[in-house]
């Protein structure tokens, strides 16, 4: 599958518009890589990530607020830890400020064009998350349609997924094809001190018509949170 790690910025001014106040600018950016998970089964997500700038234009306090999973995550991380600011001002002076930042990361596959897909399991501590390692994200609804779907599942020890539960589905028989193409999705288990481990994950597809055909498969959008008032 075809990937392109060509990005774009759209910068929001919300901590421009507050008076006396500039939004931090950054300065450099390392772009999160697809992990190969990711680009085996040709996952389209979006990661949210919170942060602070601080005075010197480096960013703490990293978390992420909304995860896509299969790998994903972690690398957004290990990029934002390298991203540095020109750092926000308040009255000519630098100060702390809070950013939402918004990845989207896209793959060139027709079939999953305006997908947003997330995997993410029920983690206990010391627990490895399962990799999926065969199988595909389902694709788009045929005729096209907006739809979605969220299905709880269990990755046994043996790395199968079984006990398919449907929580959403706004295209029943685009869900039923889900489902059978989820049914022969394979993973590396799950591993808590070198044994596998049965453990629930839930698995979220959408599907927008409205995506643009010709976006850059890495952007990112900036949220500045206004300060608090004196």
């Amino acid at each position: 599958m075809a990937l392109r790690l060509i990005a774009a910025f759209a910068p929001v001014l919300l901590l421009a518009q507050t008076s006396g106040t500039i939004r931090p600018r950054p300065l450099s950016r390392a772009e999160p890589q697809y992990s190969q998970e990711a680009s085996r089964v040709g996952v389209n997500t979006t990661i949210t990530v919170n942060l602070l700038v601080d005075e010197n234009g480096e960013p703490r306090d990293i978390k992420i607020v909304r995860g896509a999973g299969f790998g994903l995550d972690e690398g957004a991380i290990r990029a934002m830890e390298s991203w540095r600011f020109e750092p926000g001002t308040k009255e000519g002076k630098p100060f702390p400020t809070p950013l939402t930042v918004e990845l989207h990361l896209q793959a060139l596959d027709k079939a999953h064009h305006g997908q947003t897909a997330r995997l993410n399991f029920d983690l206990a501590p010391g627990v490895q998350r399962p990799e999926l390692i065969e199988g595909k994200i389902p694709s788009n609804p045929d005729p096209p349609a907006d739809a979605s779907l969220r299905i709880r599942f269990t990755v046994g020890r043996d790395g199968r997924p079984t006990n398919f539960q449907i929580f959403e589905a706004h295209n029943r028989e685009w869900s039923d094809l889900a489902l059978e193409e989820m049914a022969g999705w394979r993973f590396r288990p799950a591993v808590r001190e070198g044994q596998p481990e049965e453990i629930n994950g839930i698995f979220e597809l959408t599907v927008s018509r409205s995506a643009p055909e010709n976006y850059p498969t890495l952007s990112r959008r900036l949220e500045a949170v206004p300060p608090p008032a004196p």
